[in-house]
């Protein structure tokens, strides 16, 4: 089994089925947000932190969305017919839909993790560095920039994975037009220092990560104390650790920053098993 689809309404469909229509806002415009979760054994991991983050998507995107229990419904009734002894990946989409009709568009598909998901959790991850163009409180005070949302407008997050592949790294960190590291397109960044788990405050309009606000939670467990501030590339680079953390992934050791080496930290295997991740 290759994939799953299921649509609010219809419940599980062929994979095969056209469900979106060719004029779905979605698809024109990029008009819609998702969410995406680790499934394991038949469950969905941190199934309500992902929601809520969705619904203040929906929020900010002012789009209609059915109520959560239809929805947690949709998403059991795909995840139950996955088998259950292969880890996936599961998304949920909303789109403003067709602009004539006036109503979402709401499916989730399940998937295989993508085999990449293994080779980081093994080898870590490299990182360039790259600008988002503005300073670090822009998108706290225009709020039309969408700062915090999941958006299905993910272009400009292609394009940045591409441009870090062209210089021999897995991601792009986004630093701001200030001198600020924000997040990548794919994972939050977390960092060590002297005995303290660092994460990026969300008044800066990152994505904050549901998987590393739950090692935050579980960072006394560690020996750590958890705090949110800023950070400059060149900090980053004499941290105990760096880390990027994603929902597939668990917890990444990043490897390089821009060429340069960093130093790796025992606490990251802790760290993965504390969250239920493996590191293989």
């Amino acid at each position: 089994m290759d994939r799953l689809v299921a649509v609010y309404g219809s419940g599980l469909v062929d994979p095969d089925t056209p469900i979106v229509c060719a004029d779905d806002q979605g698809l024109l415009r990029g008009d819609g947000v998702f969410e995406a979760w680790l499934l394991r054994e038949g469950a969905p991991v941190l199934l309500d932190a992902h929601l809520d983050r969705l619904y203040r998507s929906v929020a900010r995107l002012a789009l209609d969305l059915p109520e959560r229990t239809g929805l947690v419904r949709l998403i059991r009734e795909a995840a139950e017919a996955w088998p259950r002894d292969i880890e996936a990946v599961q998304r949920l989409v909303v789109t403003r839909g067709r602009s004539a009709v006036g109503r979402p568009t709401v499916y989730t598909m399940v998937e295989r993790v993508p085999h990449w998901t293994a080779t980081n959790r093994r080898n870590g991850i490299r990182l360039v560095t790259g600008t988002v163009g503005f300073p670090i409180h822009e998108r706290r005070d225009a709020p039309w920039l969408l700062g915090g949302v999941k958006s299905l407008s993910y272009a400009v997050n292609m394009a940045s994975q591409r441009w870090g592949a062209i210089r021999g790294a897995q991601e792009m960190l986004w630093v701001s037009s200030d001198g600020y590291a924000l997040e990548t397109p794919s994972f939050s960044l977390v960092w060590l220092t002297e005995s303290t788990l660092c994460t990026v405050p969300g008044w800066t309009g990152i994505i904050v990560g549901t998987t590393a606000a739950a090692l935050s939670a579980q960072a006394p467990t560690l020996g750590l104390t958890a705090v949110e501030m800023l950070v400059t590339p060149g900090e980053l680079a004499s941290a105990e650790a760096v880390w990027v953390t994603g929902s597939l992934s668990g917890v990444l050791a990043v490897t390089e920053l821009d060429g340069q080496p960093l130093a790796q930290s025992a606490l990251l295997d802790p760290a993965r098993n504390l969250i239920g991740y493996s590191g293989g």
